[in-house]
């Protein structure tokens, strides 16, 4: 729709563009409306919005234009206004100050006399909600996106509204609607032409972690695999993707290439980790050698770093230490030395650490191996409720094989089936609640 030559620009205008209508409705060049009160490149660049002149040179250009400054003035100060308080909560959402964004951000949705692009108000106001944990307005807001997107054939922002729909799934638990949105974000990346890579990297990084959470692990090492080829990052965010690999691999029994990106971890966390990242970066990668047949050496590096850690005061990182001895000695069947191992991680633990479920868990198994069952089911019921409240579901499926298959060989055929019945049921809840229906 053309506005008619006669009718003067509303207050919807930007300022610029107000000033070239009146112009040209006056008949005047920029060189003429320039003359003798600036320069005509000034000129260009307040009519391209570029500048903003000071009141004098405005008094002079209206008088030129013979018209009151009131009218070339008109809107003006609520377009200043609108654009202040964009700026406001674009810098607010840079601070993580989500909270007070939002305000700010929905009341400049609701308010139509501005310029501002609605999908870049509306995609704000989503990633705001979901920082907070509000699942339903941030999904909400991007259907209305991706309806937006959709309708403009916009792949880019398609690409984005997908993966924060991905991210919805994640907040509500549902892990298959996160892995479907996620994967068609991946989809929409690889046929578009002018690709992001951060987006790129975003994606596949956001496709690896759920693949990871959904027992997939083959699948998330490409998805990290492929990130890094991408955009390797930065140092410390290299380092702790070696550092998943090679955890991943290790659980594939791929040894060789666990240890080649433990290697390149240990490097990278060297130069730039702080002092506790380089504590765990130094605890994980001795506990992915733990397989290997000189175990024996891996007992006395984490050993060593106990001491450190007590040294320094730190007794909850001595105490998770000590754990890890626990189940590393326990593991190759050197019982009496990780009974002694997990005691020093009682003595260090505290409350409901998640540490405690392993201590507990060896402790336990060292009781029943010392045929001192009472002791024994009391550290059982305490680890349980560890992995439990923690939602360590692999821990505690291990955990509940070993004990069923003692108790098995103790002829106590029915406690072995109610416990493992017991665990079974807790695994099928936790599996809903993630969104995966067995």
């Amino acid at each position: 729709m053309t506005m008619p030559t006669d009718k003067l620009p509303t207050m919807f205008d930007s300022f610029g563009q107000r000033l070239r209508e009146l112009r040209l409705k006056k008949g005047l060049t920029q060189i003429e409306l320039a003359k003798g009160i600036i320069t005509p490149s000034m000129i260009s660049q307040v009519e391209s919005d570029r500048a903003r002149p000071s009141y004098k040179v405005l008094a002079a250009l209206a008088s030129r234009l013979e018209v009151p400054l009131e009218q070339l003035l008109e809107g003006v100060h609520l377009e200043l206004e609108i654009a202040s308080q964009y700026k406001m909560a674009l810098s607010m959402v840079r601070a993580r100050e989500f909270k007070a964004a939002v305000p700010l951000l929905d009341g400049l949705l609701r308010a139509s006399q501005h310029r501002i692009p609605r999908s870049s108000l509306t995609l704000e106001l989503a990633r705001c909600h979901l920082e907070l944990g509000n699942a339903e307005e941030a999904e909400k807001l991007l259907n209305e996106l991706y309806q937006l997107a959709s309708a403009q054939q916009d792949d880019q922002l398609l690409a984005v509204t997908l993966l924060h729909l991905g991210k919805v799934g994640v907040l509500a638990l549902d892990l298959p609607m996160a892995l479907f949105h996620s994967e068609r974000a991946w989809d929409v990346l690889q046929r578009e032409e002018a690709v992001d890579p951060d987006l790129q990297v975003q994606t596949l990084l956001q496709l690896a972690k759920l693949h990871e959470q959904v027992g997939k692990i083959a699948a998330a090492v490409k998805y990290y695999e492929q990130a890094l080829l991408l955009n390797p990052g930065d140092g410390e965010k290299r380092g702790t993707m070696y550092l998943r690999l090679a955890e991943m691999y290790d659980c594939l029994k791929k040894y060789e290439q666990a240890e080649e990106y433990a290697s390149k971890a240990a490097l990278i966390f060297e130069e730039h980790a702080n002092k506790q990242q380089r504590f765990e970066m130094q605890r994980r990668l001795i506990l992915l050698q733990r397989g290997s047949d000189d175990w024996h050496t891996s007992v006395q590096q984490l050993v060593s770093l106990a001491n450190q850690q007590e040294r320094d005061g730190d007794v909850n990182n001595a105490g998770k230490i000590f754990s890890d001895l626990a189940l590393l000695c326990f593991e190759h069947q050197a019982y009496e030395e990780a009974c002694t191992f997990a005691e020093q991680a009682k003595g260090c633990l505290t409350g409901s650490d998640p540490a405690l479920g392993n201590t507990y868990r060896v402790l336990s198994l060292g009781a029943f191996h010392r045929e001192d069952a009472t002791s024994g089911r009391e550290y059982l019921d305490k680890a349980v409720k560890i992995f439990e409240k923690h939602s360590m579901v692999a821990a505690l499926e291990t955990f509940t094989i070993d004990i069923c298959q003692y108790l098995n060989d103790k002829g106590a055929h029915q406690e072995a089936f109610e416990r493992m019945e017991r665990t079974h049921k807790y695994m099928i809840t936790q599996l809903a609640q993630r969104g995966i229906v067995l």
